[in-house]
């Protein structure tokens, strides 16, 4: 359902509206002509003008406000207004100009379908109670004018029964379309609804699109690293044939492809911050040692405190070079990462698969103690060390604790 159809459910309650009206209006005027026939034939009318006047208006007005029914979305209130006392004025002088034998006999012989049909008109058209109410008090005053052309004995229970059905059926009428609007109101917000979760779907599938060919050109572009450049530098800061013979070429060959490695993160979150180059330059003198890292970045802040990025730089260096010296592999991983949607902990992790060690018996060393620890808490972060013999060992790095 789109915003289209839930237009054509107003314009559809109008129609519906429009209808009732007329056919209410059109079928009681039919009514008010067999009357009028009735009446003739009993010589029931006493003041024959009057009865004319009477019937001459009602037609007359009916003549302009039918039309207007018909081709107005809206009915205007002023043409309601209008309704109602020309039907209160006639029901009102009607009675004057008939006799006590008419109303005994004749059906609806004073406006009462037409009395009727004016109640459902300014109920359906307004949909208000306020307007619905002064219409049926307005024609119950004509009504109670009308009661008094009976000078001998008004006969208030008629008068009172034809008033109760007009007003009933008034607000009848304006209770089922305030509750049909009401629908529509709830179509109207639940169609909203949908447009904004469609809309909110299909961004989320763009965003998730950019995100996968973000994410295949960063494997694209790291396998064409990976077979040329980083292939060859990795080749000659090594130790085989191709290794070049001169140590500092070595050192900067393994600088350069310890940098590459970390600047094409093959997580498509992964971006280039001031944390992410503190974290690769880290790892360019453990790389000089023969470690490999294998970078994973993802949501991390544009920039960080200065003493933040320090501590991460040195301790992640720390830990790093706890590897290359006791863990016995060659490889390490070493995310960093932050909570998406938040200013909360960053985290970043150094992990190795080599021998481990054991924490319980295991006295740690000057370098977790003080160069990652301390620096860390330093800064109101926090480190932590978990290792096992044989499975190797992780350290984490959180801030802020």
């Amino acid at each position: 359902m789109d915003s289209a159809e839930a237009v054509d459910l107003r314009q559809r309650i109008r129609a519906i509206t429009t209808g009732v009206i007329l056919l209410a209006r059109v079928g009681t005027l039919v009514m008010v002509v067999l009357s009028i026939a009735s009446v003739s034939r009993m010589d029931g009318f006493t003041n024959t003008p009057l009865a004319a006047g009477a019937y001459l208006t009602v037609a007359a007005w009916n003549v302009v406000f039918l039309p207007v029914v018909a081709w107005r979305e809206r009915i205007p209130r002023a043409v309601l207004a209008g309704d109602v006392v020309v039907t209160a004025t006639a029901a009102a002088a009607l009675p004057w100009a008939l006799t006590g034998e008419a109303f005994a006999t004749v059906a609806v012989p004073d406006f009462e379908p037409v009395a009727v049909s004016t109640g459902v008109a300014v109920g359906l058209a307004t949909a208000s109670w306020r307007a619905t109410i002064a219409g049926c008090l307005a024609l119950a005053a004509g009504y109670a004018v009308a009661d008094a052309a009976s000078p001998d004995y008004p006969d208030l229970a008629s008068t009172a029964n034809i008033i109760g059905w007009q007003a009933v059926t008034a607000v009848c009428c304006c209770l089922f379309i305030r509750r049909l609007w009401a629908v529509a109101d709830a179509v109207d917000v639940a169609t909203e609804q949908v447009i904004t979760a469609r809309e909110r779907v299909a961004a989320r599938r763009s965003q998730d699109e950019e995100r996968m060919r973000h994410f295949h050109e960063q494997v694209r572009r790291h396998r064409a690293l990976h077979d040329g450049p980083l292939r060859l530098l990795t080749a000659i800061a090594g130790q085989g044939p191709a290794a070049h013979p001169d140590t500092r070429v070595r050192r900067q060959a393994a600088i350069s492809a310890n940098v590459l490695r970390g600047v094409t993160p093959d997580d498509p979150d992964g971006t280039l911050t001031e944390l992410s180059l503190a974290l690769i330059e880290a790892g360019n003198d453990s790389a000089t040692q023969g470690l490999r890292v294998e970078y994973h970045f993802a949501n991390l802040p544009d920039t960080l405190p200065t003493e933040v990025l320090h501590a991460f730089r040195h301790a992640t260096g720390e830990a790093l070079a706890n590897v290359a010296r006791h863990a016995g592999s060659s490889r390490v991983r070493l995310t960093a990462l932050a909570e998406r949607g938040t200013t909360s902990t960053v985290t970043v992790a150094v992990v190795d698969q080599g021998k481990g060690f054991d924490p319980e018996t295991t006295e740690l060393g000057y370098g977790i103690q003080q160069s990652i620890t301390a620096r860390m808490t330093e800064v109101g972060g926090a480190a932590g060390v978990d290792s096992h013999p044989g499975e190797g060992t992780r350290v984490d790095l959180r801030w802020p604790a």
